[in-house]
């Protein structure tokens, strides 16, 4: 038996420092940016804190704030010192997202430990593993967004949970629900009904003394910091600024056929089925169903089905929504996957069974970050080999504006601007470069509104650019002020492939298969294999005008 639980142990250890490299070496690195918004509203004013410059989107004018300020500060006091002693700009955004992945790591190890204690080792490896193989959280736990920082806080709240649940005691259901406020009130306020299946077990399972008690707490700790971040709020925008309201009220109560999230697109009900697909090994939502039976963990599973049902029920989707819910996901998983496995006698099939699992789990975990990082990060090594000068430059993009990853891997004399595209919605402006800090983040910018109207102010001329940033094809808009397939005027300077949506299957978008494995198949299996994968690429370009290229090159 020690021996048994010594391999146990090793193995999760090695579990823990392969969680560890992941986080903080790989996927700082090769990790893609999934959303302008993480782009625009928080890379940008979080560059503007550190280095003095960056775009502004309508969210951060003083009339509307409904970004917080106070999000921003943890990485920023941690930046600002290293943008003095780290020259490359590259190099200080990819130790940016290593702070995030370790943020991550650090919950992720100490809700293994819960788990370890509260239900067993074997349910605490497989939940590792199932952590290790997730594709979603790949990519969301290096993102800069409130969903990725909801998603990290959460894990603090399911360890509380599980303490809760084991002990029955007051402290650990204050805590844990104190991490959804801190989620939520720094972060995203949709995030908050994660703790109402929390809060049903509490009231029903104690006295009404103790539930009174427990209320008091836990609305001490919900005001503590509400009235820490609306301060940081209010002393940045220079007045009265309650940030999760105003996001609120914008995307709920306020909201109408003119302004609102569901001007940014409606998708229909199965839009998150479909994202779960992608981004969740089948075999990790097969036992996550299964793991709904563990009912000892209700209030856990039961925050997973009201999110999904709040969420489904909403016509603006995005995949970041379901951001907060994916260690929820990997916890019942894990709980399924043991419940399934412990009832086999035979010790040699149940490690065979899981085996195989977790085999399969990790091929196609393999398979789909491969394709998201070979088919969609080009532009972030694009605007990373930009050419090095000592003369101010401009470089511009067009149609491909929300590819731009941030302003932070721009050297400190380039600047992005926007030309005249077919892209006919509001586009970001920029912070003021003059004046104090303050005057920067107070100043109320001209032409922003909530409603998405396009402001001919953000374009500037073609003349005006240095480098134009576009995919290599030829435009069929005439509004885009540069068409690539027209080189009398621009070259290509330096590209990397980019995926073609419009060639690609979807399964060839999504997931990545090796071109060697394909080819020793039958040519008519091949064939059939073609009508549902394929993917083609085309070249992601910073160019440069033509009498310039020779001196470049």
């Amino acid at each position: 038996m020690a021996l048994r639980d010594g391999k146990c142990k090793l193995l999760n250890s090695s579990i823990l420092l392969l969680l560890l490299i992941t986080r903080i070496v790989i996927q700082p690195y090769y990790s893609l940016i999934s959303d302008c918004d993480e782009t625009f509203n928080y890379w940008e004013p979080l560059n503007l804190l550190v280095r003095g410059f960056g775009k502004q989107t309508w969210e951060y004018s003083p009339e509307y704030s409904i970004r917080s300020w106070a999000f921003l500060l943890p990485l920023y006091g941690i930046l600002k010192p290293l943008n003095q002693v780290i020259d490359s700009k590259v190099l200080l955004f990819y130790t940016a997202r290593a702070l995030l992945g370790f943020v991550s790591f650090l919950f992720e190890y100490s809700l293994s430990k819960e788990i370890s204690s509260v239900m067993s080792l074997h349910v605490s490896i497989m939940w590792l593993l199932f952590q290790l193989f997730n594709p979603g959280w790949f990519h969301a736990s290096v993102e800069f967004l409130p969903s990725a920082f909801a998603m990290i806080t959460t894990l603090g709240y399911m360890k509380y949970t599980l303490r809760y649940l084991s002990t029955g005691n007051e402290l650990p259901f204050v805590k844990s629900i104190s991490f959804v406020f801190l989620g939520g009130i720094l972060g995203w306020p949709f995030s908050l009904i994660l703790v109402v299946t929390n809060v049903i077990h509490y009231t029903a399972t104690h006295r009404f003394m103790d539930t009174l008690r427990a209320g008091v707490s836990s609305s001490f700790v919900f005001a503590i910091i509400s009235s820490i971040v609306a301060a940081i709020d209010s002393f940045f925008y220079g007045k009265l600024s309650v940030v999760p309201f105003n996001i609120v009220m914008y995307n709920i109560i306020s909201a109408n056929e003119d302004s609102g999230p569901n001007i940014f697109g409606v998708e229909p009900w199965y839009y998150y089925i479909q994202n779960l697909l992608l981004n969740f090994p089948i075999t990790t939502l097969f036992f996550g169903v299964i793991g709904f039976t563990q009912l000892s963990i209700w209030p856990l599973s039961g925050s997973l089905f009201i999110w999904l049902n709040v969420f489904l029920a909403q016509p603006h989707k995005e995949e970041r929504f379901l951001y907060p819910i994916y260690g929820i996901i990997s916890l019942l998983a894990a709980v399924g996957l043991f419940n399934i496995t412990v009832s086999i006698r035979w010790k040699k099939l149940r490690k065979l069974v899981r085996g195989i699992v977790f085999f399969v789990t990790l091929l196609q975990a393999a398979s789909r970050i491969l394709a998201l990082t070979n088919n969609y990060t080009s532009p972030i090594q694009v605007y990373s080999h930009l050419p090095e000068s000592t003369e101010n430059k401009v470089v511009c993009t067009g149609r491909e504006w929300y590819h731009f990853p941030t302003s932070l891997i721009l050297p400190d004399n380039y600047r992005l601007q926007f030309v005249q595209s077919g892209f006919d919605g509001l586009l970001p402006g920029d912070f003021l470069e003059t004046g104090t800090l303050n005057e920067k983040i107070r100043s109320v910018p001209n032409g922003m509104n909530n409603q998405n109207i396009f402001d001919p102010s953000k374009v500037v001329d073609i003349d005006s650019c240095d480098y134009y940033v576009d995919i290599n094809v030829s435009s069929n808009n005439q509004k885009d002020a540069v068409n690539p397939a027209d080189t009398t005027a621009w070259v290509p300077l330096y590209c990397l492939p980019f995926v073609d949506t419009s060639s690609s299957k979807f399964l060839g978008r999504a997931f990545q298969v090796p071109a060697q494995l394909i080819a020793i198949l039958p040519t008519r299996i091949r064939q059939i294999i073609k009508n549902y994968y394929d993917v083609q690429f085309i070249n992601y370009c910073t160019f440069v005008r033509r009498h310039e290229s020779d001196s470049l090159v």
